[in-house]
């Protein structure tokens, strides 16, 4: 059964620069727009108040993961934190109602923020995770490198046992802004 973390919001906030990037604009020249950036600074904190940051969590052995689920880097590895975050079903229904409106640039805007958010979530967990079991490998998640993405489900229906979230057969997981990912540790 899973550990639950539940992150302050704060732990969340992406750099603006980058999730801007992630968007495709450039922060140095729109900084100076000032419209555009009330538009920006008003949706990031819409998106703040509507994420539910939560991971759920649990560390093995690496015997106890099945052969498909171990990446290569993990080559030496003694056991594996393997866990999923996610900003919650909320975001989600914030973006699609800003597609659904037709305000595709409050909805881009928003998709960045979520993306670039959830990375900070998994960045703010693993520096959490080092400090408890020191050196490890790199972070990894399922659909980079070999382990396919369709192991998501394996991960979080079998190993996790999260209900809340929902794997399509792609490996695809609702809510979008979900992520599984894993690390090795060498003690």
């Amino acid at each position: 059964m899973a550990q639950v973390f539940r992150p302050e919001k704060v732990n969340c906030m992406p750099d603006k620069k980058i999730f801007l990037a992630r968007a495709g604009a450039r922060y140095s020249m729109l900084v100076k727009e000032h419209g555009f950036m009330q538009r920006v600074n008003a949706l990031f904190l819409q998106a703040l108040s509507q994420i539910g940051p939560l991971v759920f969590h649990t560390t093995v052995s690496i015997d106890q993961l099945p052969n498909k689920v171990v990446p290569r880097v993990f080559d030496g590895a003694k056991s594996a934190t393997v866990f999923l975050s996610t900003l919650g079903e909320s975001i989600d229904q914030l973006i699609n109602n800003y597609v659904n409106q037709g305000q595709t640039f409050e909805a881009m805007i928003l998709d960045a923020w979520a993306s670039e958010s959830l990375e900070t979530l998994n960045e703010t967990f693993d520096h959490k995770l080092r400090e408890t079991f020191g050196e490890g490998t790199m972070r990894f998640s399922p659909g980079y490198g070999e382990i396919d993405v369709r192991m998501n489900k394996y991960i979080v229906k079998e190993l996790l046992n999260v209900e809340q979230i929902t794997v399509l057969d792609s490996g695809e997981m609702v809510p979008r802004k979900t992520t599984t990912c894993m690390i090795g540790w060498y003690k």
